[in-house]
């Protein structure tokens, strides 16, 4: 009972949100660039499925309608998705589209019962090996599956491969096809930095209008029924029913696992002070699929790319995803003739891009290099899903990198002492820049001082940095250009002393900073019990306990904890995560709720991707701007009433406001 009452307390806070806010500008203007993303997306992963493009786009519809009323992700997108695309595919073959539409209810069946297992808390515990082999293993069938329709010609890639020192085959190849294809591809690769551009549509639509106008032969969508089919329950023979669940089961798992970690995702991307409530999230799910079914739609999930499409235009509450659904409803009934002639190759061109993005080899290139059973788990994983075995490989996959993990444990307790340093010194950072950047206002200090006198430290502040008045800051803190204390944090130079925090880092609400006594980290000579060097956020609620170090560019979690430990440049510490204890090489990536406290573990995280990179370059650049404008904003206030309110020098922080 109380389980129930947290998931409709949740639910009723964030529809009571929805009216409370005056966001339907920036909500509708999401939705609609939203849905422009998704109608080429979900007709293509239709087709790609061997269904009737109504079947994307209905799932688009109606499922994602469905999961944005009632999940637990507000700003989430659900949808049609490219990783559940092989196995859609398969039950085509197998059940036809009815055995798809029924798969939908048994998914949605599935993920209502782990709702009330409260199964979303155990997301945490797949190993990255493995769902970095999956996704690799969809990528490579999704390219496998679209080439050739990309070229025009009904030859598999593996007997491409086998002709193609006989340059016959060209002549088969349908060079209108390789344009329309190559003209999307293009497009939307090169139009990857401008996110909240549609390139796909607007690449899908130029090649509609000219191949039509041009009168090109080629492959079509074919014909879109104009109308709303009225809810049914698929018609599957009663014999085949169990076939079609066992065929059904590791779905329905995937399109929570990936419906999940998109959440997670969109918390991180969305900043979001209060994180998606994952079991209503399944919830929501659930119902979505079961919805898809009964309209004959496909499976659907919470998908990360348009999600985030849709936390960059500006989206604030669930009404955004909403909206994309009502518009994608729309589009069936008024746009169903045009969507007609779209040519299959330009959707092959999408997906060509899509599946190239979802491989990740520098992943099994950084766990060869670690730990080569990670590496062994992720084939495994990726080789299952390419074959259609995708069970046995995830079965596999799943207990060879379990049994790394459990062997690294076991290791790393008889082995690799740490590092013996002077008394106090958690470690030592040798690098010369550390001591070029020296801020010219910090002036170190001899000897050591009591607490007494630790509290009666000023902090020592660049001209350009920014503490909000509602920031508390004590003792010996010393903050480089541009930094940013935001309101709520703690930053606690009183027990462990001197802190350090560089130039265009920035503190956000909540973060509390402290140190254990006569702890250090020696950076290029100087003891700190907190070092953070330059561009780095901590995000809100995190916790840095010294001794300390964060490396330059690196990104902290909300709620995350760090403590007794270095952490090396442009790492990324998820939400929740908990590092204690232990060195973290530059450019790890540390997952979402993670405890990392043993060095074997450490020495296993996976490299971080060029998403969590500029993730954290965007944070910073806001972070930037909102000291310059927060700055600003003090001045106006104070003007007249303070000769200079930003000059901190050497005044009480609560003189400063």
């Amino acid at each position: 009972m109380q389980k129930f009452h947290s998931l409709l307390n949740f639910w009723k806070q964030s529809w009571l949100d929805v009216f409370r806010n005056p966001f339907l500008p920036q909500d509708t203007m999401a939705a609609i660039t939203v849905a422009a993303v998704a109608l080429p997306l979900n007709i293509a992963l239709a087709v790609a499925s061997g269904l009737p493009p109504s079947a994307g786009l209905l799932a688009g519809a109606i499922g994602g309608a469905i999961a944005a009323i009632f999940g637990g992700a507000p700003l989430q997108v659900t949808g049609p998705a490219a990783a559940l695309n092989i196995m859609v595919l398969h039950i085509t073959k197998d059940f036809g589209a009815a055995g798809v539409a029924a798969s939908c209810l048994i998914i949605g069946l599935v993920q209502l019962t782990l709702c009330w297992l409260a199964a979303g808390r155990f997301i945490r515990f797949v190993p990255e090996a493995v769902l970095a082999g999956f996704t690799t293993g969809v990528g490579l069938k999704l390219l496998d599956n679209q080439i050739p329709e990309f070229l025009g010609f009904h030859y598999t890639v593996f007997e491409l491969a086998v002709m193609f020192e006989r340059p016959d085959w060209l002549h088969e190849v349908s060079w209108l096809a390789v344009v329309c294809g190559l003209f999307v591809a293009l497009l939307v690769t090169t139009c990857k930095p401008f996110k909240r551009f549609p390139a796909a549509l607007i690449g899908i639509a130029i090649v509609t209008a000219v191949s039509v106008q041009l009168n090109w032969n080629l492959d079509r969508v074919g014909a879109i029924p104009a109308a709303l089919p009225w809810p049914s329950l698929p018609q599957v023979s009663a014999d085949r029913w169990l076939s079609l669940i066992v065929a059904t089961l590791p779905l329905a798992l995937l399109a929570a696992i990936e419906s999940l970690l998109s959440a997670q995702a969109v918390d991180r991307l969305a900043q979001a002070k209060k994180p998606h409530h994952p079991d209503l999230e399944l919830f929501g799910q659930g119902l979505a699929n079961i919805g898809s079914g009964l309209v004959s739609g496909m499976p659907v999930s919470g998908v990360i790319v348009r999600s985030s499409v849709n936390v960059q235009c500006g989206a604030r509450t669930r009404l955004s995803s909403l909206l994309h659904g009502v518009i994608l409803l729309v589009s069936i009934l008024f746009l169903n003739e045009t969507m007609a002639l779209i040519p299959l190759a330009a959707l092959a061109g999408l997906l060509c891009v899509i599946g190239m993005r979802l491989i990740e080899f520098h992943t099994l290139a950084h766990f060869w290099q670690k730990e080569k059973i990670q590496a062994v788990a992720f084939l495994l994983t990726a080789i299952g899903t390419l074959t259609g075995h995708l069970m046995g490989g995830l079965i596999l996959g799943i207990l060879l990198a379990s049994f790394s993990h459990w062997r690294a444990g076991r290791m790393q307790r008889d082995s690799r002492p740490r590092p013996q340093h002077a008394k106090g010194i958690r470690a030592v950072i040798r690098s010369p820049d550390k001591n070029q950047r020296r801020p010219g206002h910090y002036h170190p200090i001899s000897g050591q001082n009591n607490w007494l006198s630790q509290i009666r430290e000023r902090a020592q502040l660049a001209a350009s940095a920014f503490v909000h008045q509602k920031a508390s800051v004590i003792g010996r803190v010393v903050l480089g250009e541009n930094a940013h204390i935001a309101a709520e944090s703690s930053v606690r130079a009183d027990e462990g002393s001197p802190f350090f925090i560089g130039a265009n880092s920035n503190i956000q609400d909540g973060v509390v900073i402290h140190a254990l006594k006569e702890k250090w980290v020696n950076v290029a000579g100087e003891d700190w019990a907190v070092f953070i060097g330059e561009e780095v956020s901590v995000a809100h609620q995190a916790l840095i306990h010294g001794p300390c170090y964060i490396g330059d560019h690196s990104f902290i979690g909300f709620q995350a904890v760090v403590h007794d430990s270095v952490v090396g440049s442009h790492c990324y510490i998820g939400i929740g995560a908990v590092v204690v204890g232990v060195e973290v090489e530059s450019g790890r990536y540390v997952p979402h709720g993670t405890v990392v406290d043993t060095q074997a573990k450490a020495d296993q995280l996976p490299p971080v991707t060029d998403a969590h990179r500029h993730f954290n370059e965007d944070v910073v650049d806001v972070n930037k701007g909102l000291v310059s404008a927060y700055r600003r904003h003090h001045r106006e206030q104070t003007a007249g009433k303070r000769p200079s309110a930003l000059t901190f020098g050497q005044r009480p922080l609560a003189d400063r406001f």
